[in-house]
């Protein structure tokens, strides 16, 4: 039988018989010191729970844990069989680890007797919420930080823009910013879930929130890219650094703050980076040397986005281009943070770049996306092909060089540059590949749908033919196994509903057919015939969406992204009407 396990343990070892735990019978749980933690991820499994001071351990009463036989954090044994548990671990998140898979384990239909032998191979093992536009109701973001510990993700970068509770309230989203007690909140839960927060505090470019007011506005670059400032201007540099300090004073147990500091398009063409003679690359590095100084002296490492210190932009295009030689000037407590999302640039670029700064003793993270902008439409979930093979390119480069950890991107597009990509419900699939291979750089990718329509929907024992489906197509599939799923059914159905909106609007195109042929009657006789059943079976189906949005987002977020998705349909409409010169549904 399939073990429906994500992340893919390291080794696992098929013993005789079967296990048959008995959720009321008593358990031991052993640790050097009381974590509470420990105590209340056991009790959501077993009902009796014993404590008692010892080695990392959980083990059937009467019986025990033999030591963990790997010696790093965060590993773990587990050992299954008759009606005895015995998991031991090296450290608190090693326990909490096995303890999560045992949860997977305990879900099953069926549970063969086996012997876990666990531990990570990233010690950082991030995933990314960009606030920046529509995001979950507060307490399926709670959730979701629980799904994350679930499947053994660490860390949560939150590009946070105006929704942290600032002091200032017209640093503040009037309607959208946390409160100060869902802040609070948000840092209990995910520490409850061993899990760091990383909070990203744009300080160079992406300041369109605070560059908009009135005061702040000659600090821009140039007047026409409102969200860039001058590194050079008078007062840039002060304004940055208070606002680092506001976010790590909100952060107190946050280890690392990422500065940003990308894609500032337009630096170099004020009038003092004219006069400054330096390259745009090496204005850039002076400048973040300072912020991360600032935030040295304010107990966190600096984490800072790659593309500006190494120049290399080029027509709009991020290529093999740049100056790799003013990277040695880099202030050696920064850590850097390499984006890039496609497998080829991935191969280009990465290398090189990554090989220059560990000569300089600069540590790196490759960053993947689990979401980005691929040019794919509409974008209602991610383009899966590209975003997987984005994922293994850079495992693959990790598995052979000096890096200990992956973030990976999950980016939001804001309603005034087009349609968003997506929910950020639609992205727990690529999610959780990216958390099954930062944890196993050699986990079974193939097999990776099959366990996850287990353990994420509770559809097991579905089985899928070989080839592309098993990797590329859940997104296309998750519809027809609706009757299966009895878990997240909620992102299912969202899923099911955006793709059959997306087909169901090829009557839009055939407007153009109107428009081409006004005096064909056997071309206005066909839409007359189709465009009223396809327009009232989309009626039908933008209600279903209203209705899944409601259970996802706040009224005002839901509105926006049903408007995304329908005011396009409702234009196309109104041509239709015109040209058949009738009304439709």
């Amino acid at each position: 039988m399939e073990l429906y396990l994500i992340p893919q343990p390291q080794r696992c070892a098929r013993l005789t018989g079967t296990a048959q735990i008995d959720r009321e019978a008593p358990v031991v749980l052993s640790q050097p010191a009381g974590d509470a933690r420990l105590l209340r991820a056991a009790q959501t499994i077993f009902a009796n729970v014993q404590c008692v001071q010892g080695p990392y351990a959980l083990y059937s009463d009467g019986s025990f844990a033999a030591a963990c036989p790997v010696r790093q954090p965060e590993s773990y044994l587990l050992t299954l069989r008759g009606a005895v548990v015995q998991l031991a671990a090296n450290d608190a998140a090693g326990l909490f680890y096995g303890i999560q898979t045992l949860r997977q384990y305990l879900a099953m239909p069926a549970h063969p007797a086996v012997e876990i032998t666990d531990w990570p191979e990233l010690a950082l093992r991030s995933d990314y919420l960009d606030m920046r536009g529509i995001y979950p109701k507060f307490e399926n973001l709670l959730r979701y930080i629980e799904e994350m510990a679930a499947y053994k993700l660490n860390t949560l970068v939150i590009e946070y823009e105006d929704k942290l509770p600032r002091a200032r309230k017209d640093l503040c989203h009037p309607t959208d910013a946390l409160t100060p007690e869902q802040h609070r909140r948000l840092l209990e839960v995910a520490r409850e879930n061993f899990i760091d927060i990383i909070p990203l505090q744009q300080s160079f470019g992406h300041l369109e929130y605070v560059l908009k007011l009135p005061e702040y506005q000659h600090l821009r670059e140039i007047p026409e890219a409102p969200g860039e400032m001058c590194p050079l201007r008078e007062g840039a540099y002060e304004l940055a650094a208070s606002l680092l300090e506001e976010t790590a004073r909100l952060h107190p147990d946050s280890r690392y703050l990422h500065l940003g500091c990308d894609e500032v398009w337009s630096l170099g063409q004020s009038d003092e980076c004219k006069a400054n003679g330096k390259t745009r690359g090496r204005i850039a590095i002076e400048y973040i040397n300072r912020l991360a100084e600032k935030v040295v002296s304010l107990g966190k490492i600096p984490i800072v986005w790659h593309d500006m210190m190494a120049d290399v932009w080029r027509g709009g295009e991020m290529g093999e281009a740049g100056n790799y030689d003013d990277l040695a000037l880099l202030n050696k407590n920064l850590v850097v943070a390499i984006w890039l999302y496609s497998p080829d640039r991935v191969n280009l670029v990465a290398p090189k770049l990554m090989e220059a700064l560990h000569a300089h003793g600069i540590r790196t993270i490759p960053c993947s996306a689990v979401r980005a902008s691929d040019r794919c439409g509409m974008q209602n979930y991610p383009c899966i092909e590209q975003r997987l093979r984005n994922i293994d390119t850079w495992c693959e480069l990790i598995a052979n060089s000096r890096c200990d950890g992956m973030i990976n991107t999950n980016w939001w597009s804001t309603f005034s540059f087009g349609n968003p990509y997506g929910l950020f419900e639609t992205s727990r699939y690529t999610a959780f590949y990216a958390a099954d291979r930062c944890w196993n750089l050699r986990a079974d990718s193939a097999a990776f749908l099959e366990r996850f329509l287990g353990a994420y929907h509770g559809a097991y024992d579905i089985v899928l033919t070989t080839g592309a489906e098993r990797r590329y197509d859940y997104y296309k599939l998750i519809g027809q196994y609706l009757p299966q799923i009895t878990r997240n059914r909620d992102t299912a159905l969202l899923i099911d509903v955006l793709y059959r909106q997306e087909y169901a609007t090829s009557v839009n195109f055939a407007a153009f057919r109107g428009d081409l042929y006004p005096d064909r009657p056997v071309e206005l006789d066909c839409l007359r015939e189709r465009a009223p059943k396809q327009y009232a079976n989309l009626r039908g189906i933008e209600a279903e969406l209203r209705d899944v949005l409601s259970r996802l987002l706040e009224p005002g977020m839901a509105e926006l992204f049903f408007e995304s998705r329908s005011y396009p349909n409702r234009l196309y409409k109104r041509e239709l009407e015109r040209i058949l010169q009738q009304t439709l549904p």
